[in-house]
């Protein structure tokens, strides 16, 4: 153990004697260049002789020292933080050098970080300055020691060749491997070349069209990056002349690898020709005359002139057949729109060209209006369609009905209402009086002829009238008083109040004619009989007498309250021995009069709290000192409302009863 550190404190001071040595020799031996290290950048630049030389990217650390610096010693492969290590080293001071981006094991040279390769560009060291293998073994080689190092924070306007680009290892390599630019035998990227791709490309070019000259056409760099921004060309392509054109594109990754491509355009008239002169639309009067090729030329993208060959097929109106027309003229003897289509054929590539023009053929004469009534009289709220039988066409015999505008101006408008279709269809006649409805129709094809009719139209309510709030049966006490009129309304359909005007009949029960009841009467009716009334409402349409309205009403009067009992004295006195007629005097009615009496029950309480009910027509005998209750109870029988009278007899002494037929003596008075 001791001696294995021993020889490791030898190997380190030999290492610092040769780089001292190497510092004191080679310092004197430095070439022209000067190497600057910008921080703000990531950008290497070799100067030489003064002049800009080469610039490398870089990957610095926010340790990396700023200032002026001569390279004292150089490491074919070094051990660095970590540990890690790097190829062909350059110590700029202390412990910063210019190295490759690090491996995890020295001298393998499969395995480099991709992850920290990928960062050249920005900063990412712990402080030395990482290149790609390329440009570290560049400057190992190229420039000796005690060369001149700047190290400044500058901005991209520091770096005279700007900053070049380093390529980038895709994922798909893996974490670790060989540096791309690592000259080594056996590095598998060495064989590795950018590729163009122009399978995208659109050979064939239309005659006249715009060109896009990397339309298509992709580019990767050696290691599969998209790079195709870096394609260039040579070669160009005139679309203006037909022919074969030759472009020959190429690109160059960061590796400095090459690639080209060729690709031969074709430019040809691949286009239909062009007819022109042919107005879209046109407008023309009924049987006038149309010239079908005045001022219509056609010719092909080169300039060929194809006006002769110009063909004419026409679709006649109300037709969907195409006829081949000959002449060049046509009398335009039919309404509606003609279609006249323009042929050609591109002798250059067969391509047929087809263009349409759209003739309308109107008149422009008045239409005519049939089917309207200058007068008529309808019921009110009828709903009417107001086109119903009206008919418009135009003198050439086009139909123009649904083109009929129909406006209204109702009782107590002043000015005329549009109406939709929806609305003229189901037309509500809501008010009374008259209505003028106007019927116009324009011929589409001159606005001024205008056709138009009227019908006056006088609405009048002659159905009956409504009448509401009649009950159809109801049960009343005797001797109620009732409003016959209370909560019920007449009105006429149109909405006018015919209340005042309803008659109000009244049959009594037993009664075999109504009886008319003025307004004293029927406002505080009396219903003084038991038995059914029949109540009559009626209401007549003071337009149409004929159109009366009438509604009954069942009034069953009926007598259900508790009897009336009379001649029930409150109390009396008598002595024991003593008789009276429970029954004198004693009256039982319905408040309607039906007498009740002998339906009255008596019930007798004596003083020793027995009790009878007495059915005798006889006198009772009050026999025993103290008070008798005597209860008098009636019934309704038709609804068994019950009304009881008490009579409170008071019973003292004892009366001698009368012996072999002498009277009772007198009673003793007190002295």
């Amino acid at each position: 153990m001791k001696k294995r550190k021993v020889a490791v404190l030898f190997l380190c001071c030999f290492l610092l004697m040769s780089a001292i040595l190497m510092n004191k020799g080679e310092a004197q031996a430095a070439g022209s260049y000067t190497i600057q290290v910008n921080k703000g950048t990531n950008v290497v630049t070799v100067f030489r002789g003064g002049a800009p030389y080469k610039a490398f990217v870089c990957s610095v650390g926010s340790a990396t020292p700023v200032g002026t610096f001569y390279t004292p010693a150089k490491y074919r492969w070094w051990v660095l933080d970590g540990p890690s290590y790097g190829q062909y080293c350059t110590r700029i001071t202390g412990g910063f050098l210019f190295h490759s981006v690090w491996y995890y094991t020295n001298g393998d040279y499969a395995s480099q970080s991709y992850v920290q390769y990928n960062k050249l560009g920005t900063t990412a060291s712990h402080g030395c300055v990482r290149l790609t293998v390329a440009d570290a073994k560049w400057i190992y080689d190229n420039c000796g020691l005690g060369t001149k190092v700047t190290i400044l924070y500058g901005s991209s306007a520091n770096d005279p060749l700007g900053k070049p680009e380093a390529i980038k290892i895709p994922a798909r390599y893996g974490s670790r491997g060989w540096d791309p630019t690592d000259p080594m035998s056996g590095n598998p990227y060495s064989s590795l070349r950018p590729s163009i791709d122009v399978s995208g490309a659109q050979t064939k070019v239309t005659y006249g069209s715009a060109f896009n000259t990397y339309a298509g056409i992709s580019a990767r760099d050696s290691l599969g990056n998209d790079i195709t921004h870096k394609l260039t060309s040579s070669g160009t392509v005139n679309t203006r002349r037909g022919g074969n054109y030759r472009v020959t594109y190429m690109v160059t990754d960061a590796l400095g690898r090459s690639a080209s491509a060729d690709v031969v355009y074709t430019v040809a008239d691949t286009q239909p020709a062009v007819i022109k002169g042919v107005k879209k639309t046109q407008k023309k009067e009924y049987n006038s005359k149309l010239k079908l090729r005045s001022k219509i030329k056609a010719y092909t993208a080169d300039k060929k002139n194809l006006t002769k060959k110009i063909k004419i097929k026409i679709v006649y109106p109300k037709s969907k057949t195409e006829k081949l027309y000959k002449k060049s003229t046509i009398k335009l003897n039919k309404l509606g729109t003609y279609k006249i289509n323009y042929y050609v054929t591109n002798p250059n590539n067969g391509l047929v060209t087809k263009v349409t023009s759209k003739v309308t053929v109107k008149d422009t004469k008045k239409p005519k209006l049939t089917g309207v009534t200058s007068k008529k009289t309808i019921e009110y709220n009828a709903v009417k369609n107001l086109k119903s039988g009206v008919k418009a066409k135009l003198v050439s015999g086009k139909n123009m009905t649904s083109k009929v505008i129909i406006k209204v101006k109702a009782p107590g408008s002043k000015s005329y209402k549009k109406l939709s279709e929806k609305s003229y269809k189901k037309y509500k006649f809501s008010k009374l009086g008259t209505y003028r409805v106007q019927y116009s129709v324009a011929n589409p094809y001159n606005k001024k002829a205008v056709a138009k009719k009227e019908t006056v139209i006088t609405v009048k309510d002659t159905k009956k009238p409504k009448l509401t709030g009649v009950s159809s049966k109801k049960t009343l006490e005797f001797n109620d008083i009732l409003n016959l009129k209370s909560g019920v309304t007449a009105k006429l359909v149109s909405g006018k109040s015919m209340t005042s005007k309803i008659v109000i009949k009244v049959k009594t029960p037993g009664a075999k004619e109504f009886q008319t009841l003025g307004s004293s009467a029927y406002t505080k009716y009396c219903f003084d009989a038991v038995g059914i009334y029949t109540v009559e409402y009626s209401v007549t349409n003071p337009e149409n007498q004929n159109a009366t309205e009438v509604k009954t009403m069942t009034v069953t009067v009926k007598d259900t309250k508790a009897p009336v009992v009379t001649g029930v004295k409150e109390q009396q006195q008598v002595l024991a021995g003593e008789s009276l007629d429970l029954r004198e005097g004693v009256k039982a009615e319905l408040l309607s009069g039906t007498d009740l009496t002998d339906q009255i029950k008596i019930k007798v309480e004596a003083p020793d709290k027995t009790a009878e009910e007495w059915k005798e027509q006889e006198k009772y005998v009050f026999t025993q000192q103290g008070i008798y209750t005597i209860t008098y109870t009636v019934v309704n029988p038709d609804s068994g409302a019950e009304t009881q009278a008490v009579l409170t007899v008071t019973v003292s002494g004892q009366q001698v009863s009368p012996q072999d037929g002498q009277e009772a003596a007198e009673p003793k008075t007190g002295n």
